[in-house]
């Protein structure tokens, strides 16, 4: 039922023009997926992928399919850390797992400088000890925006399990020194900006989970609300998810997408261009731009404006000319 369901998918996304913009949001959703454990099942994600290999070629998944081999290569590494720390006799007091991802697979990440707390820290240095130890030529860099965290809540009622975002943990680990905090004491001491922080407060406060008081209790949060611990707190459950924000995509995700495939396709079309001329050297402003339309036709439905636009751009960085007597007729550059 789900290949003839993934079959039906692959048919309706042949129809699309746009499949650039189809490919980098999957990308996007499907990384979502893989970090934060959504994903129902990886042989279903392969298969999938398979089928958009088949419709549209290699270069086309060749991102979707490093990532899956990424999850299964941290699995491996993940074994050896337990392995390295049994064999050190670490113990970190905690169970701690690390996906190593390789950049050009994976979307970008914006790289937080977050305060983690001291036993979030022991875990990062470990791990960067026994990965150094392995490869001398990789430099590791942490993004925390993407981690999650189990933290037991102790409540007056029973413990709770709380399954939340590494940034949720950095601001509840707080609350183990004092009982309360003003929303800017809660900034300085994780190192968060401001307006991240707000929509993590309110996570924490205003949801369906209140594991924090907000006085006073307005939705709006300001830099002197004051939040405290809820010892008050229970829930039918033993373990609860709570909302991790980075499942959502939001506006800037949206937009930042957008410009990330408008790049690509420059690229794409400067490509595509350089090809068409390297194989006739020389060639009417029309018939170009009709060859390239239809080799990127594949792809995306290209804008004339965009391919003339290119094609000045490789005239001034001297790839094309025009031809002295015929300005509408252009010459290849060897």
């Amino acid at each position: 039922e789900i290949d003839s369901n993934l079959d039906k998918i692959v048919m309706l996304f042949s129809y699309l023009s746009d499949k650039d913009m189809f490919a980098e949001f999957y990308r996007k959703q499907l990384a979502k997926r893989l970090l934060l454990n959504r994903s129902a099942s990886d042989d279903d994600e392969r298969s999938l992928i398979t089928k958009l290999k088949y419709r549209c070629g290699a270069q086309f998944t060749s991102k979707l399919e490093g990532m899956l081999t990424d999850m299964n290569v941290s699995k491996d590494t993940q074994n050896n850390f337990s392995q390295w720390m049994r064999n050190n006799e670490i113990n970190l007091g905690m169970d701690c797992s690390v996906t190593v991802l390789t950049t050009g697979f994976w979307p970008t990440y914006k790289v937080d400088e977050v305060a983690l707390p001291n036993e979030l820290v022991k875990c990062v240095d470990k791990f960067t000890q026994f990965y150094e130890s392995r490869t001398s030529h990789r430099k590791l860099k942490w993004i925390h925006t993407l981690g999650t965290c189990v933290v037991v809540g102790r409540f007056d009622a029973k413990p709770i399990d709380l399954v939340i975002s590494t940034y949720q943990a950095c601001i509840l680990m707080l609350f183990n020194q004092q009982q309360e905090y003003t929303a800017a004491d809660v900034a300085s001491a994780t190192k968060l900006p401001m307006e991240e922080l707000k929509k993590y407060l309110q996570t924490l406060a205003l949801s369906k989970y209140q594991v924090l008081t907000k006085t006073p209790k307005s939705k709006e949060t300001a830099d002197t609300d004051v939040f405290a611990f809820n010892n008050k707190f229970t829930d039918r459950q033993r373990k609860i998810k709570m909302s991790l924000l980075v499942t959502k995509v939001s506006q800037d995700e949206k937009l930042s997408t957008k410009q990330t495939v408008d790049e690509d396709r420059k690229h794409a079309v400067e490509a595509s261009i350089v090809r068409v001329m390297k194989a006739r050297k020389t060639m009417p402003h029309q018939q170009l731009v009709m060859e390239v339309s239809q080799q990127l036709m594949k792809l995306f439905k290209p804008d004339p404006k965009v391919i003339k636009n290119r094609i000045e751009s490789l005239i001034s960085r001297e790839y094309l000319e025009r031809d002295k007597d015929n300005n509408g007729v252009y010459k290849y550059l060897a």
